[in-house]
């Protein structure tokens, strides 16, 4: 499963959607009730519906936005007249975070939290492991998960290894193999992702499915 969109309340749609052009997202589609942007980085969408009555102020979804510098973004909104509510922080939590509101009042928080936005130290399942995984892709219905450690050119090794070799993709860890394979193959993700999980924890090296 992927977060595709995130719809928010608009009450001026057209301030809204200056805003978040400024903000940096690219407008996609637009009617009189409705817009959709695209954001720079990734697949996901965001988009904006006109509301009627008030808009709520506390208690309400926060957009969380990841930015590459917090300090240069927040200076760059405050500069073209953005109100910056909570200025650049580092949080005990890890996140350098700016807060700000759209023209409807929708919190907003820029943020940056490098590894600890998927793999905080306090993560509760598995650490993701090391960047080992390569995925096999054989020729016929057979494909391997293997462990090979420090090697740039590994398919090299795995083509000699794989007879019906097709192609490798990695080295990957656990997680970054998991969204691979739900995103582009996810009949062999929902068929085998509590084995590979079971899998890059072990001492194995090598399994097929």
């Amino acid at each position: 499963m992927r977060l595709n969109q995130i719809t928010a309340a608009a009450t001026d749609l057209d301030a809204s959607i200056a805003f978040y052009q400024l903000l940096g997202l690219r407008l996609i589609v637009k009617s009189a009730h409705y817009a959709r942007f695209e954001l720079p980085d990734g697949e996901a969408t965001f988009s904006l519906h006109v509301a009627d009555g008030p808009m709520p102020r506390e208690n309400a979804p926060q957009l969380y936005f990841e930015v590459n510098d917090v300090v240069f973004e927040a200076s760059r909104l405050a500069h073209a007249g953005v109100i910056i509510e909570r200025p650049p922080t580092m949080q005990t939590w890890l996140w350098h975070e700016a807060w700000l509101r759209d023209p409807a009042g929708n919190q907003l928080c820029l943020f940056n939290a490098g590894e600890n936005r998927r793999y905080p130290p306090w993560r509760l399942d598995a650490a993701p492991g090391a960047d080992n995984l390569h995925l096999v892709i054989r020729d016929g219905a057979l494909w391997s998960l293997v462990k090979v450690d420090g090697d740039e050119e590994a398919w090299r090794a795995l083509q000699d290894r794989f007879g019906d070799y097709k192609a490798s993709l990695g080295p990957f860890d656990l997680y970054d193999v998991l969204t691979v394979l739900e995103r582009d193959w996810p009949q062999i993700f929902l068929a085998h992702q509590n084995g590979i999980r079971e899998f890059a924890v072990s001492d194995e090296t090598e399994m097929s499915f």
